[in-house]
């Protein structure tokens, strides 16, 4: 996995359908300014306003389509165990190079439910997987033993975006290459001190260049943090996932609305 992406957001019509031409636009402009790995299907897509079945209806979209040179993860999450099987499943054969495994929002699943949740679908896949543990989301917080113990079952975890505390995983021998992201832009230079070496960007959408360079910066020891840290106040000012749309659109991307009540 590369260690710099972006999540970008899911394309919908004024009347809030799916609008899966949407994607190429958007994952050009992103290409042509750098960008090498986008997640689909995550937080800023909107991802627990689709079903299962617009999930799967992207998944064919991009299966027809050909995105050579952009490395592809989709992002799996479900209320249900069976639904999040059936889009592992999906993805199993087709074009996308790996997934990004959160766990379910709202239901706040006992650390042994997760641990037999994440597995149950990693091993369906043989494709790299990212962890995603979201608390602020989702109301579940992964603890490091139940971490641990999923690594040591499934050799295909290559990353863990963490929005929690990612300084209890310090003592955590990873495997060759393994990847933690910190979780969004914001304190990125504190996310960087607390151990991270790869970034999924949401800003990244509104400056992909900037905030690339950022992690390579901040991962090197540069002293150019406060410049970007002006960028990412600005982008956030509103409500992101609004302000990332709102930018596509004025750059004639037709990224569309955000499904209500956003």
């Amino acid at each position: 996995m590369k260690p710099f992406n972006v999540a970008i957001p899911t394309p919908f019509l004024d009347d809030e359908q799916l609008n899966v031409e949407g994607f190429r636009p958007i994952i050009t402009y992103l290409k042509a300014n750098g960008v090498e790995s986008v997640v689909i299907s995550g937080t800023t897509g909107e991802q627990h306003s689709m079903s299962i079945e617009e999930r799967m209806q992207i998944i064919d979209y991009f299966n027809e389509q050909d995105f050579t040179g952009i490395e592809l993860i989709f992002g799996v999450a479900a209320m249900r165990l069976k639904d999040a099987q059936r889009l592992v499943r999906k993805l199993e054969d087709s074009v996308f190079d790996g997934l990004l495994l959160g766990f379910p929002p709202y239901i706040r699943p006992t650390q042994h439910q997760a641990v037999h949740y994440a597995g149950e679908l990693l091993r369906l896949t043989t494709k790299e997987a990212i962890l995603y543990n979201n608390p602020a989301r989702t109301g579940f917080d992964l603890s490091t033993e139940s971490f641990r113990e999923l690594l040591r079952r499934h050799s295909n975890i290559v990353g863990l975006k963490d929005g929690g505390d990612k300084t209890r995983h310090a003592d955590i021998e990873f495997p060759d290459n393994f990847i933690l992201y910190a979780a969004g832009d914001m304190q990125a230079d504190q996310q960087v001190k607390e151990g991270c070496n790869g970034l999924s960007s949401m800003v990244g959408n509104i400056y992909p260049q900037e905030m690339k360079s950022m992690l390579h910066d901040l991962c090197n020891k540069g002293t150019r943090y406060e410049e970007y840290k002006r960028l990412i106040d600005e982008a956030t000012e509103q409500p992101l996932i609004e302000s990332i749309k709102n930018h596509y659109n004025s750059l004639g991307i037709g990224a569309g609305i955000c499904r209500s009540p956003l």
